[in-house]
């Protein structure tokens, strides 16, 4: 009888961590999503995804390139990744671009969802 409460536990395990996958994978829906929040709450006032530089940087062409950012007071080079674009919708303040270090950004008051939208938005747009 344990064996077989074992055997279920580990299945019960396994299927739930496949759930969680599938369910924070990038959709078409979510970047439709991320896109109207993109348009909707403010993000086009100061970040354009064409290369011009606004009051914020440009969108466009920063995936996988090294930027150099500071944080706590210290200069890093990083590159952009999910996490990075992801952080920096949460946080603005956290890692801020060298080149930007004198501007605010407003930390917004998104979901979680919402915010992977939105990164899911960015990525779909700087992968095509």
């Amino acid at each position: 009888m344990a064996k077989n409460n074992l055997i279920f536990l580990i299945v019960f395990l396994i299927s739930g961590c496949n759930s969680q996958n599938r369910n924070k994978l990038t959709t078409k829906e979510s970047i439709q999503k991320g896109e109207t929040l993109f348009a909707t709450v403010g993000c086009t006032t100061c970040h354009s995804l064409s290369g011009e530089t606004r009051y914020g940087p440009s969108l466009n062409k920063i995936l996988n390139t090294e930027v150099i950012v500071i944080q706590r007071g210290k200069e890093h080079s990083i590159k952009v990744d999910r996490e990075y674009i992801k952080k920096s919708i949460q946080d603005p303040d956290f890692e801020k671009l060298v080149d930007f270090k004198n501007k605010k950004m407003p930390k917004p008051t998104l979901s979680s969802d919402e915010i992977d939208q939105i990164t899911d938005y960015l990525i779909s747009i700087n992968s095509e």
